[in-house]
């Protein structure tokens, strides 16, 4: 939330706007995943594909009923790569 004029509002240009970094269950999962790969920046790009990714793609593309899913680090690299692949180039 960001106060203006005395008045509460979400702040939508921060990426905590939806509170998950307090949610204590969150903070679990985070905590035993660290515990488990350790820390990395997570960014293909930097890192490589880790198994993680391979097994959250195979899972949403199980829960969409699809042959394969691919997930993006960031919604400019979807939409970069949606654009590119719905012009053909």
């Amino acid at each position: 939330h960001l106060e203006i004029e005395g008045k509460s509002y979400l702040n939508f240009c921060s990426s905590h706007y939806l509170g998950f970094a307090e949610e204590p269950r969150l903070k679990q999962a985070a905590q035993a995943a660290i515990e488990k790969y350790g820390m990395g920046t997570g960014y293909r790009t930097l890192a490589g594909t880790h198994a993680l990714h391979v097994e959250l793609e195979r899972e949403i593309a199980h829960f969409k009923g699809t042959e394969a899913a691919v997930c993006f680090s960031s919604a400019y690299a979807a939409n970069a790569s949606a654009v590119q692949t719905i012009m053909d180039k």
